[in-house]
């Protein structure tokens, strides 16, 4: 071939030239604010919303929630679904009623609601000053107290949610408040590990054991974090580093900063590739942290480890796998083929889990008007090879960009090179009333090979019924041309010359619903056109079964002809339930039973299941407990030659995680650190007592122990947390002071919660002035005279003069009370008083300070 590059190359290089200028200004400057027009629907006049008594859901009567018989105010966490939006009073009445404040829970909604269906709503709150879960209910909401996790929980149809619009009022200071300030340095390091025995074969009994090690340090808003996998014992490599990268976040812009091995985050045909160098990134959603699997574009994958996958196709678990390490392709596994939604829940063997989702439809996200995400990863390729990432002198930059255009409208772009391929593609978002349209175009040159083009367009619309019922239309076509490929790419394989599908589905009541769906793949040479049309069903028969299934004639790679699937679910009780699984194409048959029982601190859950097909048998089971220090697991993998005959494999696993956490100088053991965390050390004063992190009726995140520190792992960055404490067996009389500490914690932050002080103490006693009259009614404030820069504590007497003023500590102190003679008192606390300390009858001082 000539050496100049094609026309069509040069011009791809000098839109990446364009590309990453773009994302810099944009880096640089300050970052879009979302309107503060009357678009925003978060304006609402005070009303209440009041839950009734949760109902039991087992087979025993629901305990009291409230048995103090006055009412309780309690702050508690609101969810949607597992999603944490943030923390609202709620008042719970002697009845066991649950009152809380509209305008609250309506500002947590307006990020997550269709703003159409959020008017409606608080339309419908017109005249009403009480508001009950029906209200809800018409717009798909299921709103209830969930007494176990101390929450209110809802249920949010997906026709009702908004299109995933971006809005940048969730960071703004001036809108989240005051919080306690993390710690100024904080580090910590995640061990999770894992232990194998395997029963059969050359390499029978104990395995060499895996652990993964990730930890970060955090220190002047800067984040070093890395990640490794360490197998002593083991005959090949024994240490392989995954990636180490400095980050820092700048919240003036809304930029996030990566100096290292880096992890870019890709859009439309993009691949994902292995970068070292420098990027700047912006995004209103929290980044997802410590992933194990890498996404390759389109619908590949990689395993860095041996891992264990389950397959999930539309919610329905068809497959469990043992995989080697490598790169593969959902097309690989015939039982996804005409699956527009799939999900692969990975363990890997060092103990990690992550949840990777497919989908071939383009990410439909949108941002308002004016406001832009954008991407640029710059730096050398860097594929991760036994020993860790192997930093080559090959040149690679990948980037993106997306702009609001207005509220309906988003367009992007996005570019890929290295020093063989250059890729550049552009991509938009239209809201409309009749749905959502949206499309991806990418054209690709690779060296030695020639030009490509790849194309998507999808379209998704949600008809609303009155009645709170929805039907879901859609439909999508994708075309690849036989050359083209993304960065990365050595030879293309493009299988499918074009593919086509949709589908239609119907909630005929609250228990029945139903859809069609369809695919079809053109092939290209010596691949065969494959096709899939199916028909879905659910019935909810009564409270405690459920029964799904689909009937489908398909036409994969292997075979062609109709095939079906049946499950029913029965919910055994509050924590348990059982599931049957039928498939005919393969003669698949599964039982599968989980359990999961208690919250925080001693909760476990169990699964295990039985199956057989044409293939043979396999029987698992997996079991998980939390402890205060540290999680641990158990699984076996079994399989079988036909009906459990002859042993194929058996393995069982053992598996913990554990951190070692640092902020301020506290150091603690707990559970595994997913983001940010905290520290919880009690003061010298509380003797030891036993703290307790997060309590609820149900159990607790942590506590200190012999050790005297806690860890709280859960915190996620960028968002609103109220950690509670407790201390059950506290001195009698101490004053806690803070029992609750609001945090907004930045990326991979730590905090030290100090929980009492030197200052617990109550004093109590009787003043009286220099007639010996008692000092009635009379409000004033101690001085501590050693510290008097601190704030005083404010003092009151009853019509007798008694007082008890909370909130001292051992010394010298100077009362000053407001009565007619200005009366003052000076008092000696000891230094080994505890609780409360009798004063009884105070005169006070003469104007030398001396007491009369």
């Amino acid at each position: 071939m000539p050496n100049s590059r094609p026309k069509a190359k040069r011009s791809l290089r000098y839109a990446a030239l364009a590309l990453m200028a773009g994302c810099a200004h944009l880096a640089l400057s300050p970052a879009a604010r979302a309107d503060e027009d009357g678009k925003q629907t978060t304006q609402e006049q005070e009303r209440h919303i009041v839950l009734p008594k949760p109902s039991s859901s087992g087979t025993e009567p629901q305990a009291r929630i409230n048995p103090t018989g006055k009412p309780v105010t309690l702050t508690v966490a609101a969810k949607d679904g597992p999603v944490y939006l943030g923390d609202i009073v709620v008042t719970i009445q002697p009845d066991d009623s649950i009152e809380f404040s509209s305008r609250r829970l309506m500002d947590l909604l307006s990020n997550v609601l269709d703003p159409d269906v959020l008017r409606n709503l608080q339309a419908s709150f017109a005249g009403k000053t009480a508001i009950g879960p029906e209200a809800f209910q018409s717009s798909g909401i299921q709103l209830r107290y969930d007494p176990q996790q101390l929450a209110i929980a809802m249920d949010i149809a997906s026709e009702r949610r908004a299109t995933r619009t971006v809005m940048v009022s969730p960071l703004e200071r001036d809108k989240i408040g005051t919080y306690v300030k993390p710690a100024e340095f904080s580090a910590y390091l995640n061990i999770r590990g894992n232990v194998d025995y395997l029963w059969s074969g050359a390499d029978k009994g104990l395995q060499s054991p895996v652990l993964f090690l990730d930890g970060a340090a955090r220190a002047m808003g800067a984040v070093l974090e890395s990640q490794a996998v360490w197998q002593p014992g083991s005959n090949a490599t024994d240490f392989q580093r995954l990636g180490t990268r400095l980050v820092y976040d700048d919240p003036k812009h809304l930029v996030r900063w990566t100096l290292g091995d880096l992890q870019p985050v890709t859009r439309g045909f993009q691949s994902v590739p292995d970068i070292a160098g420098l990027s700047v990134f912006r995004s209103y959603s929290v980044l997802q942290p410590q992933e194990i699997v890498r996404p390759r574009g389109d619908r590949s994958f990689q395993l860095t480890r041996s891992s264990t996958v389950e397959v999930y196709v539309n919610g329905e678990l068809v497959r469990r796998l043992q995989l080697a390490p490598g790169t593969y392709n959902l097309r690989d596994f015939p039982f996804t083929q005409g699956a527009n939604d799939v999900r692969l829940n990975i363990l890997d063997d060092a103990g990690r889990s992550e949840v990777l989702r497919f989908n071939v439809f383009l990410d439909q996200s949108q941002l308002s008007a004016g406001l832009s995400e954008f991407g640029l990863y710059a730096g050398v390729m860097a594929p991760l090879e036994a020993h860790g990432p192997n930093y080559s002198s090959k040149p690679a930059v990948s980037a993106f960009i997306r702009h609001g255009m207005s509220d309906a409208l988003t367009l992007g772009a996005n570019i890929q090179a290295d020093s063989r391929v250059v890729m550049g593609g552009v991509e938009a978002v239209w809201g409309t009333s009749l749905g959502t349209f949206a499309g991806s175009f990418s054209y690709s040159h690779i060296d030695g090979i020639g030009n490509g083009r790849a194309a998507l367009a999808t379209f998704q619309r949600l008809i609303q019924r009155p009645n709170g019922r929805s039907d879901s239309i859609t439909m999508f076509f994708e075309s690849r041309s036989r050359d083209f490929g993304p960065i990365g790419t050595v030879i293309p394989r493009n299988p499918f010359a074009w593919e086509a599908g949709g589908g239609y589905s119907h909630t005929f009541t609250d228990y029945l619903y139903g859809g069609i769906d369809g695919r079809y793949s053109r092939g290209r040479d010596t691949q065969r056109d494959l096709y899939t049309a199916r028909a879905t069903m659910g019935w909810r028969i009564n409270d405690r079964l459920t029964m799904t299934g689909d009937f489908r004639y398909e036409r994969d790679n292997v075979r062609s002809g109709p095939g079906g699937l049946l499950s029913l679910t029965l919910r055994l009780g509050r924590y348990s339930n059982l599931r049957a699984d039928y498939d005919t194409r393969t003669e698949r048959a599964r039982l599968s039973y989980n359990m999961m029982h208690g919250q925080g601190v001693g909760s476990y859950n169990i699964a295990a299941d039985v199956e057989r097909d044409q293939n043979g048998a396999g029987v698992s089971v997996a079991g998980n407990y939390v402890t205060d220090r540290a999680d641990l697991g158990f699984s076996h993998f079994g399989t079988f030659d036909d009906d459990f005959g002859r042993s194929t494999g058996q393995r069982t696993s053992f598996r913990f995680g554990t951190a070692i956490a640092l902020a301020d100088g506290a150091l603690t053991i707990g559970r595994p650190i997913y983001d940010s965390f905290a520290v919880v050390k009690g003061h010298e004063s509380l003797k030891g007592a036993n703290i307790r992190v997060d309590p609820t009726e149900f159990g607790y995140v942590a506590s200190t122990g012999a050790l005297g520190t806690a860890l709280q792992p859960s915190l996620s960055s960028y968002s609103e947390r109220t950690v509670k404490i407790d201390v059950p067996n506290a001195p009698a009389g101490y004053d806690l002071g803070q029992g609750a500490y609001r945090l907004f914690p930045p990326y991979r932050s730590g905090y030290r919660l100090d929980v009492g002080s030197g200052y617990n103490l109550t004093a109590m006693g009787r003043m009286t002035d220099r007639n010996g009259d008692p000092v009635s009614l009379v409000t004033g404030k101690a001085t501590e005279l050693a510290h008097p820069e601190r704030e005083p504590v404010v003092v009151f007497t009853n019509r007798e003069g008694r007082f008890a003023a909370t909130g001292l500590a051992a010394g010298r102190w100077r009362i000053d009370m407001l009565d007619s003679e200005k009366s003052s008192y000076t008092i000696d606390i000891a230094e080994n008083a505890e609780g409360v300390v009798r004063l009884g009858e105070l005169t006070p001082a003469a104007k030398d300070g001396t007491k009369q």
